[in-house]
């Protein structure tokens, strides 16, 4: 493709697997993962040159697994795409786990380990060694039983659609109803959205009960406490869980009090007694809804534009990678969004569900930072230092959501207007601290209370949902809408104890943002050269490279959310 030939996204030639070569099945690969067994790691050079080796192999598969599931999630009504995605984690993927388990026990065996650069090689002597760590033969097939349940995930959700206003409508389609001034239409669709989900909430039920049933065993045949002391060794946390309920109490104390404020000026605007859960997204002053663009070739002309004024290299790199995208939200199409990497060519690629909102720009800007961060990184050799720890890897996103707020008029005619999409963007730094916290609380609490009911799960949501939320009024309203609403929350299914991260991160880009209103051009700098380092570096020495602090803690919270509530103000004069 020509923009391929994007300096940036130059091809990367195979040096040791044949370049003729095409996975078929899980044997076709046996003959490389063998050569590589049988090599001699007698030296330095030797062990440098098998781990170049060994990450192009782990890339080329890696590639193809990660091009099932993209095709998977685009048409999950598709049975030939989830069967080939199913196909690789039942076949390829417990044979792939035992191999390169084979590999990395040969190099952390290797004499030759003890004479690499500690500075260049000790993160991965980390990785490496936690991986061997935390592998135990009897859970490679409790980890194909947790991808097929994760699929089922996916199918549930993918296939939630609502029929209403006289068509059948996906979920992100149904959130336009919740920007009408109608405030009847809004409870109607709310309430047709409820409906529709409550229809799964037993057998989702039933689902994640079999999940946290097949966590624990997980955990048990590792020797580990629960699955919580499994999930904190795996993502290589240098934190405690002390410290995230550190953290939960610095959003209840610096950041709820602001989701208040901003909640009863909402209130007042709309001239309403209480607010009801219909009444959180609608413009407070009556106004017809924020339509940034209808085609989603317009979405990304104007995402491309506001790269370009942040920097234009940023305007360029996005404009190589639009061909690599699936953003309209359609029937069959999971739900959410996310950025992944092809890692053999070492490209982005991008999967949203635009609908015709501003939540939508906002996406599709995260998600570009994502894909900023796979072009900054791709030049590693290695592919474990091709991708950050996640506490990082979300501080790429969620600042170019930020650095994008004085640009947004690109979107929108007036200032009045654009002012009203950067104050949207402004509650929803604000928004996002209690719903991590809920979310993550929750999750420590799933995993350290064995044997619960599901009755007993609703409740402890809702008494943890008390502590962070916005006080709504949900008389007359079916409990249970409330009870499952985490089942929304697809990291709670797929990708336990990966959420704190968003809050962390968030510290991060706010850090950035403060830095770019004052020196643009020396933030994004800072930024990408950060960005650059990739996972090479553990994730404090990763914000530091940024001239940010990895600090989650009240003292650099507070001051952050000040800043918030100004920049916030200003717009309500």
């Amino acid at each position: 493709m020509e923009n391929d030939k994007s300096e940036w996204l130059k091809p990367f030639e195979r040096k040791f697997v044949d370049g003729r070569f095409a996975i078929t099945d899980p044997d076709s690969l046996k003959r490389w993962f063998d050569t590589l067994m049988e090599r001699k790691l007698e030296t330095s050079k030797e062990l440098i040159g098998w781990l170049a080796d060994y990450s192009e192999l782990m890339a080329i598969i890696s590639e193809d697994s990660n091009k099932r599931y993209v095709d998977m999630t685009c048409d999950t009504k598709d049975e030939s795409k989830k069967e080939s995605y199913l196909r690789f984690v039942r076949e390829f993927q417990p044979k792939i786990t035992e191999w390169s388990n084979l590999l990395d026990k040969k190099y952390y065996s290797s004499q030759a380990r003890q004479k690499l650069d500690a500075k260049e090689h000790g993160r991965l002597d980390r990785m490496i060694s936690t991986s061997i760590e935390l592998f135990d033969e009897k859970n490679i097939l409790l980890d194909v039983k947790l991808s097929e349940m994760s699929q089922k995930y996916q199918s549930t959700t993918g296939a939630w659609v609502v029929e209403f206003d006289g068509k059948t409508r996906t979920m992100p389609q149904m959130q336009l109803y919740q920007l009408k001034a109608d405030r009847e239409l809004r409870e109607s669709a709310w309430n047709a959205v409820s409906k529709r989900r409550l229809a799964d909430a037993k057998p989702l039920e039933n689902l994640f009960d079999e999940m946290l049933k097949t966590r624990s065993e997980y955990a048990q045949n590792l020797g580990l406490k629960d699955y919580r002391e499994y999930c904190f060794k795996a993502k290589l946390r240098d934190y405690t869980p002390d410290d995230c309920f550190s953290f939960h109490d610095a959003i209840e104390k610096s950041v709820v009090p602001l989701v208040a404020k901003i909640a009863l000026k909402r209130k007042e605007q709309m001239k309403l007694d209480n607010l009801k859960p219909w009444d959180m997204q609608v413009d407070p002053l009556g106004r017809e809804p924020l339509h940034p663009f209808k085609e989603v070739s317009e979405l990304q002309d104007g995402v491309e534009k506001i790269f370009g004024k942040i920097n234009p290299k940023l305007g360029e790199r996005f404009a190589s990678i639009k061909q690599y995208m699936d953003l309209e939200s359609r029937d069959g199409k999971a739900p959410g969004g996310y950025q992944t990497t092809f890692e053999e060519r070492r490209i982005p690629f991008i999967f949203t569900n635009a609908a015709g909102m501003h939540s939508d720009v906002i996406t599709l800007l995260h998600e570009g930072g994502h894909a900023f961060h796979t072009i900054e990184c791709r030049n590693h050799s290695l592919i474990w230092y091709r991708h950050a720890t996640m506490e990082f890897s979300e501080v790429a996103s969620m600042s170019q959501e930020l650095f994008a707020n004085r640009h947004l008029d690109i979107f929108y005619g007036s200032k009045e207007v654009a002012d009203r999409a950067r104050l949207e963007q402004l509650e929803r730094v604000v928004d996002i601290f209690p719903w991590v916290a809920t979310i993550d609380a929750f999750q420590h609490w799933l995993y350290t209370a064995p044997g619960h009911s599901q009755e007993e799960r609703a409740e402890k949501w809702l008494e943890i949902s008390s502590r962070f939320e916005v006080k709504l009024n949900w008389e007359g309203i079916n409990r249970d809408i409330k009870k499952y609403a985490w089942h929304r929350q697809l990291h709670l299914f797929e990708v336990p104890f990966y959420y704190i991260e968003y809050a962390i991160a968030q510290l991060g880009a706010l850090q950035f943002y403060k830095k770019y209103k004052e020196n643009p051009a020396k933030a994004v700098e800072d930024y990408l050269g950060a960005l650059s380092l990739g996972g090479s570096s553990a994730c404090d020495k990763l914000f530091e490279a940024g001239g940010i602090k990895f600090d989650f803690s009240e003292n650099m919270l507070r001051p952050l959310m000040e800043m918030v509530e100004e920049e916030i103000e200003t717009f309500w004069q």
